[in-house]
């Protein structure tokens, strides 16, 4: 018959691959590193977006002033 410090060892053996709450806790803080630079690069093309619609819409309207 085993011992329990050889079942809980066994127990211990088979958990290797789970992983620990300081795993948890790292791939949180990665995620809201991701998600921070995503909201910065989402706001910076929204500039730039709107720099394009402006610059755009005042070449269409200076087309349609030389050509009226």
């Amino acid at each position: 018959m085993t011992t329990i410090e050889e079942r809980v060892s066994r127990l211990e053996g088979a958990y290797e691959h789970l992983a620990t709450q300081a795993d948890v806790q790292g791939v949180r803080v990665e995620i809201q590193e991701v998600k921070t630079e995503i909201q910065k690069l989402k706001s910076d093309l929204t500039i730039r977006l709107g720099a394009l619609i402006i610059a755009s819409s005042g070449v269409t309207i200076a087309i349609l002033r030389y050509f009226s």
